[in-house]
């Protein structure tokens, strides 16, 4: 029976491939999709992007954690079809690596602590971010009082405007009593019906999310979808709140009208949150007033066809490829 050492090692390994090789892939395509996205509602936008930052490492993590547990799964089965002949008398897992006689690599431990010390870093990283915005969060809901209507909003007394969906599960609205006293009614209603739209469609975790698990991204690319994404979500938004009020124009005004109340004061970026105002204003304002919006409803599972069949080629040429690779690395 083979050890888990090198089964464990090669599997943490396979799974920094794939996330490298998903991330390379994504980078040479993405330029392709943005332009066949270009025109298509902001839900199918924003969905798209979303799994383009956080296919490679959701994949290379299913695919590490498949490749540990199968031996277990699979322990005095049935056998399945060998990927390769050279695991015919060993355990059943997912591989991508034959370790030479078994042995475990210091060399290949050593880059896998730099890998496992990087990913570490992020997730520190994103814990102390998301630390900071809930205690930040938590104080001005302690310092917020909450008006009665609707059941979602609390009122905070500061002069500093803001409006901006916050929270997990249910969450709430924020809103500012310097930016209430600048808003008309139909303005007013217009902002809390893009936050709430925020909210029901569980903005703030999705964005945490992608931002998190795009990290190992390359830069350009990462920038551009997040970007595509945040736009993406706020034009959903608007939509909606268009759809609350029943005048997309109404939306239009709001948008420019808070602009301008925001550029008069300097603000502080609340992270893990959804804010009403952001750096969007002409395309927002854009999307409202001309809204020729074509609707796709393959080209999602085509990217998630696509991805598997990728995946897939573990089994094929992509698996020799990796082996050679990391054959010469470890020699």
């Amino acid at each position: 029976m083979t050890s888990y050492g090198p089964l464990f090692q090669f599997a943490l390994l396979s799974g920094f491939v794939l996330v490298v090789t998903l991330t390379l892939l994504v980078g040479a395509c993405e330029r392709l999709v943005r332009r066949a996205l270009a025109g298509k509602t902001p839900s199918q936008r924003a969905r798209v992007s979303w799994w383009m930052l956080v296919t490679p490492a959701l994949a290379g993590i299913a695919y590490a954690a498949t490749t540990i547990a199968m031996p277990s799964m699979f322990d005095g089965s049935a056998r399945f079809a060998a990927a390769c002949s050279a695991h015919a008398d060993m355990l059943l897992h997912l591989c991508v690596w034959h370790p030479s006689g078994n042995r475990q690599s210091a060399w290949l431990w050593g880059a896998l602590a730099l890998l496992a010390g990087y990913a570490a870093w992020l997730a520190a990283r994103a814990t102390v971010g998301l630390w900071r915005a809930r205690r930040t969060l938590a104080s001005m809901v302690r310092l917020s009082w909450h008006p009665g209507h609707p059941d979602k909003l609390l009122v905070l007394d500061v002069d500093q405007p803001m409006a901006l969906a916050c929270g997990f599960g249910n969450g709430h609205i924020l809103l500012s009593t310097s930016l209430m006293r600048r808003l008309d009614p139909t303005q007013l209603r217009v902002v809390l019906a893009h936050e709430q739209a925020h909210i029901v469609n569980r903005d703030v975790v999705n964005r945490l999310i992608a931002v998190v698990l795009s990290s190992i991204q390359l830069p350009g690319t990462r920038r551009r979808l997040l970007r595509d994404l945040e736009l993406a979500l706020e034009q959903r938004c608007d939509f909606a709140a268009a759809n609350e009020v029943g005048c997309p124009v109404a939306v239009a005004e709001t948008i420019v009208a808070v602009e301008k109340i925001f550029r008069q004061h300097a603000r502080n970026q609340v992270p893990l949150t959804m804010a009403f105002f952001s750096d969007f204003v002409p395309e927002r304002v854009e999307a409202l007033l001309s809204p020729k919006h074509t609707s796709i409803s393959c080209l999602g599972p085509m990217l998630g066809i696509v991805v598997l069949a990728f995946c897939s080629l573990s089994t094929g040429w992509l698996h020799s490829v990796t082996e050679s690779l990391i054959t010469m690395m470890t020699r």
